[in-house]
């Protein structure tokens, strides 16, 4: 009998953890790829989405994974409230699913991009062996699911990210533009670029300097924003940059602040004034201490002051959501009648052989009654036989398709 969905879901979130947690969870690639191959090795599937803003586990079938999850708090020596953890199974943990790639579960309502973070994820899966054709197949629904919802929505049509509350906001703390500002941006992964591209789409700034400790990476990353105009400083010179800098992103891989309340006192007394730059962390683990919100002049905001405050775009109204929500209605449905089809196939091509078998065997002996009839007829007697099996066994399909 086919059956729904197996996956399963468990994990935190900007819903359920502040960054003081989510940053002690925060997994790197090399992390979550060694962990897929314990999975993988152990038989088991996994799929571990690690993101700014939410940590998930998620796995097909019956081996409870839930129990590594906590495991893997434990090794951390993270206490988490079994209040702060949520779990989904079945449709639910899908549908979820469908909501985190369509953006609607980000703490950015229609935020970019967690749509290539689910794809990411699923594929790092594949390449460790902790997938299954399940997963794949759900991970690709998903992501069509994400695409559908922002091309054919209010989503696709004013798209937003963190990095776009963190440049908006920086504005409004600057008066509503930073054309006259001196931008530092820390980092030269995905959220730097994105960084970059948001600055240039809203007009640029009077300086932006771009520092990572990968010179190559972070050249490459200034040269591919040419409208921006981004220059790039050695990471030595740090302190001098924030000498300068009206406006400070942060958004680096480190698992240690790149960034602490002496450096900043420091540059804060160099500054005409003694007022500091305004400081925007956007990294998980966060890259500026948080003893820094001390320091007087310096305005620090970090992932949760962003969604507290407020600052990311406003959501769509409620018919708006309303229509992303029935589209994400098709796409499960349609996700759904593919999986019972596909986990209907191998009951179905067993029906379906030992129909032609009855057929065969009924046609003989009819045959054999009739005694002796042409070749012509005999044809006409197998061709009925068959006929009369595949109508017979067309509503045990059906069956088996729709339970």
């Amino acid at each position: 009998m086919s059956r729904g969905p197996l996956l399963h879901v468990v994990g935190v979130s900007h819903h359920t953890a502040e960054v003081s947690l989510r940053e002690r969870l925060a997994l790197s690639p090399e992390d979550v790829s060694g962990r897929l191959l314990v999975a993988a090795a152990a038989g088991r599937s996994l799929v571990i989405l690690s993101t700014c803003n939410r940590l998930e586990f998620y796995w097909w079938g019956d081996s409870d994974q839930e129990t590594e999850f906590r495991d893997f708090a434990t090794e951390r020596r993270v206490a988490i409230d079994p209040a702060l953890v949520y779990r989904r199974d079945g449709e639910a943990a899908v549908r979820h699913l469908f909501s985190v790639a369509s953006g609607l579960d980000s703490q950015v309502m229609g935020e970019l991009e967690i749509l290539g973070q689910v794809r990411r994820a699923h594929h790092l899966a594949a390449a460790a062996g902790a997938s299954r054709w399940e997963i794949d197949l759900t991970f690709a629904a998903a992501a069509a699911a994400g695409r559908r919802a922002r091309r054919d929505t209010v989503l696709g049509r004013h798209p937003a990210s963190v990095s776009d509350s963190a440049v908006q906001h920086a504005a409004r703390c600057l008066g509503g533009s930073l054309a006259r500002a001196t931008v530092l941006v820390l980092g030269a992964g995905e959220v730097a670029a994105s960084v970059l591209r948001i600055l240039e789409s809203q007009g640029g700034a009077a300086r932006i300097t771009l520092m990572s400790r990968r010179g190559e990476r972070c050249s490459a990353l200034a040269a591919s924003v040419p409208g921006a105009n981004v220059s790039c400083a050695d990471w030595s010179g740090l302190a001098t940059e924030l000498d300068g800098a009206d406006v400070v992103i942060t958004a680096t891989g480190s698992r240690r602040p790149i960034i602490d309340a002496a450096t900043l006192t420091r540059a804060v007394a160099r500054r005409p004034g003694g007022c500091g730059p305004i400081v925007l962390d956007l990294g998980v683990p966060r890259n500026v201490d948080a003893a820094v919100r001390d320091v007087p002049g310096v305005r620090l905001f970090d992932l949760d002051d962003l969604r507290l405050q407020h600052c990311p775009a406003v959501g769509p109204a409620a018919p708006e959501l309303d229509e992303v929500g029935r589209i994400l209605d098709r796409e499960f449905e349609r996700y759904d009648r593919t999986l019972r089809r596909r986990n209907a196939a191998p009951e179905l091509a067993e029906l379906h052989r030992l129909g032609a078998v009855l057929a065969r065997e009924e046609a003989e002996r009819a045959i054999a009654e009739l005694g002796v009839i042409s070749d012509e007829e005999g044809a006409v007697v197998r061709r009925m036989a068959e006929r009369l099996a595949r109508r017979l066994l067309y509503p045990a399909s059906r069956t088996l398709l729709d339970d």
